[in-house]
């Protein structure tokens, strides 16, 4: 069997499997076919995790900044754990990412009110880069939600005609996780779901290539502000509101089943009295 055979066979058996193990479920899958590793865990939309450096100082966790077991911190350019031969952007990319990692983090702070961000960016050998500008934010404990997650993954994927035109193809995935405590009305019950949409522009950079990186920043950072707010949209009008939908069919459905209980307890009350 072909590699691209094997990951798609992993990804249609992740698909039939409860979305909250998908990282345990993943992790088996991996020792299956350990060679193609790094293919699958790419393509499988999972909720992002949270690292640390010595200082304590929290960065995001993806398979954007892993190199073996270990991750790049986008704040200090280290591994965690310490790893020999490691993979680095190169100086130019560094300056960029920098700039990036303070810009979407004003970006996280006025839409998300809270959580952790992390940008990371890698060369390409065409003479264009990649990169992925992450958000994971934690669902607060609040009346009806025991605990829940929120992991925003944009991947952006840049090219060059090698003259003024850069080419911008976003790559977007929303993974929400969110466990409803119990109730007499529903139960207890665990929402978890992935939307993706992806997005491509082509810009002309200005003449003589000045302010260049200023302009990549804000190209991309406006890709990421449309393209997550029609996702938000989505979540709110078509994943909630089909939940809502169930919830209601479930209450009908156990509203008419009580009641039919009742008009069997009457009627055989009815019958030992005047039967």
């Amino acid at each position: 069997m072909e590699s691209k055979e094997k990951i798609h066979s992993c990804l249609n058996i992740l698909k039939r499997l409860p979305p909250t193990q998908i990282q345990k479920n993943a992790a088996a899958l991996v020792s299956l076919i350990p060679d193609y590793a790094e293919e699958l865990y790419q393509k499988i939309d999972k909720p992002l995790d949270i690292g640390q450096d010595e200082r304590g100082n929290q960065f995001i966790q993806s398979e954007f900044n892993r190199d073996g077991d270990s991750f790049r911190s986008p704040q200090n350019n280290q591994y965690y754990p310490p790893i020999d031969d490691a993979v680095y952007p190169s100086e130019q990319l560094r300056k960029l990412e920098l700039k990036a990692n303070a810009v979407f983090d004003e970006y996280r702070r006025l839409y998300y009110e809270g959580g952790l961000s992390s940008c990371y960016f890698w060369d390409k050998d065409d003479g264009g880069f990649a990169t992925a500008w992450l958000i994971r934010k934690n669902v607060e404990k609040t009346k009806g939600i025991e605990e829940g997650s929120w992991s925003s993954i944009n991947v952006i994927d840049v090219k060059t005609d090698g003259k003024s035109k850069w080419t911008y193809k976003i790559t977007t995935s929303v993974v929400l996780e969110m466990n409803i405590s119990s109730n007499q009305d529903v139960g207890k019950f665990n929402i978890t779901g992935t939307l993706t949409k992806q997005k491509e522009e082509s810009f002309e950079a200005p003449a003589g290539g000045k302010d260049i990186e200023l302009f990549h920043i804000m190209k991309i950072g406006t890709l990421v502000e449309d393209v997550e707010s029609y996702l938000r949209s989505q979540l709110d009008s078509v994943y909630f509101g089909k939940t809502r939908d169930i919830v209601f069919q479930t209450r009908f459905s156990e509203g008419e089943k009580q009641s039919i209980q009742q008009r069997q307890g009457l009627a055989g009350e009815f019958k030992q009295k005047y039967g």
